[in-house]
C-alpha cells in the first residue's frame, strides 16, 4: 500500500507468487476459487470472483507452486482488510491479514 508521497507503507516485505488458492468462507457459502497474488509475513492479496463481508474471518489454502512434491500446501484463517474491483473481469482483489497458520 503506498502513501500520498508514493513510499510503501507496509512494515512486511511482499513476495509476488501467483500460486492457485482456495477460500472457505463461513457457512452457508461454498468453497470459492482464488489466486495468491503475494504474500507477506502478515498477509497477502488474493484474486478471487467471492466478495466477502467487510472484516469476514474465512481460511484460505494456498497451494504450493509447481516443483517438489515436499513443499506442503498452506492453511490459513484470515480477515479481509479491503476489497477492490480489478478492472472490468468481475475479479476482486482482497487484501488480507493473517490471523493464525493453521498448517
Amino acid at each position: 500500500m503506498k502513501s500520498n508521497d508514493g513510499r510503501e507503507r507496509r512494515s512486511a516485505v511482499r513476495i509476488p507468487l501467483g500460486c492457485e488458492a482456495t477460500i472457505i468462507p463461513p457457512p452457508p457459502y461454498s468453497r470459492q476459487s482464488a489466486v495468491c497474488v503475494d504474500l507477506s509475513v502478515d498477509g497477502m492479496t488474493l484474486h478471487t470472483r467471492y466478495v466477502p463481508r467487510p472484516d469476514e474471518v474465512f481460511d484460505v489454502i494456498v497451494k504450493p507452486p509447481s516443483g517438489p512434491s515436499s513443499v506442503k500446501m498452506m492453511h490459513v484463517r484470515v480477515q479481509v482488510r479491503r476489497c477492490q474491483a480489478v478492472g472490468i473481469s468481475g475479479d476482486f482483489s482482497l487484501g488480507v491479514k493473517i490471523l493464525h497458520v493453521l498448517c
